[in-house]
């Protein structure tokens, strides 16, 4: 049998050695905590979340700031000329909002796809900005 503080010592070391638990910020459990944390805050969030629907919200939260940025940076090259990339800007700016405040709402009156429903939106959301930036928006309108 072992002396009691070998075994001691190799508990203390084991324990060092194993993963530590991580420990969740509060926005892991209040979704709607952070309406104007910025990609990289958003993107840390995410990494902290253990649930990942949560996760996945604030990267597609993330993702879509990103989009949005990309958008107003063509915007004001192209400030000269007539185009439609500040109406886009405001489109997704607009449909971000009208996302966020009907999922707000249902997930506070206890609607458990709310989260999903609006994680959802976003990819759609990014997948139409994305489009813009690449140039595609106009092929991808005549469809």
């Amino acid at each position: 049998m072992p002396h009691p503080a070998t075994t001691l010592a190799l508990l203390c070391c084991l324990l060092g050695v194993l993963p530590q638990p991580r420990a969740e910020t509060p926005a892991c459990h209040q979704p709607f905590a952070q309406p104007e944390a910025d990609a990289e805050r958003l993107r840390a969030i995410a990494r902290a979340c253990d649930a990942p629907a949560l996760a996945r919200l604030y990267h597609h939260r993330a993702a879509h700031r990103e989009a949005l940025g990309e958008i107003t940076l063509l915007a004001r090259l192209h400030r000269a000329h007539g185009n439609a990339d500040r109406l886009r800007l405001h489109q997704g700016r607009i449909h971000a909002a009208l996302l966020e405040g009907f999922a707000e709402r249902a997930w506070r009156a206890g609607h458990t796809g709310a989260l999903a429903a609006l994680t959802n939106g976003y990819a759609r959301a990014i997948d139409r900005l994305e489009r813009t930036i690449a140039g595609q928006d106009l092929a991808y309108d005549r469809r």
